[in-house]
């Protein structure tokens, strides 16, 4: 039988008659010596104990054993623990994507740091997919800074100590990017995509969005939120779950519970929702075209997408609803303090992201506070004399 190890391709023999039977039983041994090689357990002595060459094939532990592949394999598996489900799919899409198909086959210590650097500059220019045959554009510097961290993790675990791989990530600085800012609609934008919403998807698919704008929780809270968060009688809802992903979590990203004061329009959504779901007690928001609640945000990104185009207003992503919510309550005169609480946003955050939008917030207020705190004695009125 033929099977690439540690990669170079061996055939060791079973001693058996080549027979119907006999074939199919050195499939299953193929089979789980193949398994156990991804898995980084298979030692040639088990399986083939009379092969001539197995002492030179086999090294002197299990680990050492595994090529790139079987160690990605076995981080996937314990880093499982410790990310978030969302992002553990993420890097295992970023180590099958970029990782394995260059370095999958290769020993750790084969890998170089300058091969590591080829391999990303490689990714960096547009290129031609040999299974597909369409053109990739090349990786932008975020989205190299991302894959790095999965292939970082590999590494990390690999090179633990007595190991004596050297880690050819160490060194690798993450390239510099360009923070976007916050990018609020206007209210008039709020308005028309409003009122094109409701034209074209109904009333209800409208109020979601309208609630996104005036509420300001993120898409997994909103899309979580249950009728048993919401107080009617103190117009609040309480905001301690996400679903990313189609998956629950009983925490929000910032891992605080927060309570959410409902604005009037906010809060004539609720009330209008209760008319519609409340019965079944579950979630406030649900899929108007399926009766079932939102699993992720893919049928709203779409809706979104077509609505701004038809209105003809630029666009951004739907989680500007949420910074415009943060910066009406701003341009309103609402407290920055009481903003962020509201938003589940840092104090740090609030200064450093919405700075722009908090001095036409405070009407003159903060000035006129100053003035009135620092001003001397009146001057006396000497007038002024007519000759």
């Amino acid at each position: 039988m033929r099977f690439v190890w540690q990669g170079k391709l061996v055939a060791p023999s079973l001693d058996l008659r080549p027979n119907a039977a006999n074939l199919k039983h050195a499939a299953r041994v193929r089979a789980q010596v193949v398994d156990e090689i991804k898995r980084g357990t298979f030692r040639f002595a088990d399986h083939f104990p009379d092969y001539r060459n197995a002492q030179a094939h086999q090294p002197d532990s299990d680990t050492e054993a595994r090529d790139f592949a079987a160690w990605a394999t076995v981080w996937e598996r314990l880093s499982a623990r410790t990310l978030e489900h969302s992002t553990h799919l993420i890097y295992k899409r970023h180590m099958k994507a970029y990782w394995l198909p260059a370095f999958g086959h290769l020993r750790p210590e084969r890998i170089t740091h300058e091969m590591v650097l080829e391999h990303l500059a490689e990714l960096a220019i547009p290129r031609l997919d040999l299974k597909t045959g369409k053109q990739l554009r090349g990786l932008g510097r975020k989205t190299q800074n991302n894959i790095l961290i999965p292939l970082r993790g590999v590494f990390e675990l690999i090179c633990k100590p007595p190991s004596r791989v050297q880690d050819p990530t160490e060194g690798i600085a993450n390239q510099k990017t360009q923070k976007a800012k916050p990018d609020p609609f206007a209210p008039d934008e709020v308005d028309l995509i409003l009122r094109e919403l409701a034209k074209r998807y109904g009333a209800e698919v409208a109020d979601y969005f309208e609630f996104s704008f005036f509420a300001g929780l993120r898409a997994s809270e909103q899309i979580a939120l249950r009728w048993d968060d919401v107080d009617l009688r103190q117009r609040t809802v309480l905001v301690w779950r996400t679903r990313v992903m189609t998956q629950d979590k009983e925490r929000t990203k910032t891992n605080v519970e927060r309570t959410v004061e409902l604005n009037t329009r906010a809060a004539a959504v609720i009330q209008r929702q209760r008319a519609r779901t409340a019965i079944r007690g579950a979630e406030v928001f649900q899929n108007p075209n399926t009766g079932e609640a939102y699993q992720d945000e893919q049928s709203q990104g779409r809706v979104w997408r077509t609505t701004l185009r038809a209105v003809g207003v630029r666009y951004r992503a739907p989680k500007e609803c949420r910074d415009t919510s943060v910066t009406l309550a701003l341009m309103a005169g609402a407290n920055p303090m009481w903003v962020a609480m509201q938003h589940g946003h840092s104090v740090q955050v609030m200064m450093r992201d919405y700075a722009k939008w908090i001095p036409s917030a405070d009407r003159g207020a903060n000035l006129a506070a100053v003035n009135a705190s620092i001003a001397g004695p009146a001057e006396p009125d000497i007038g002024v004399q007519l000759v």
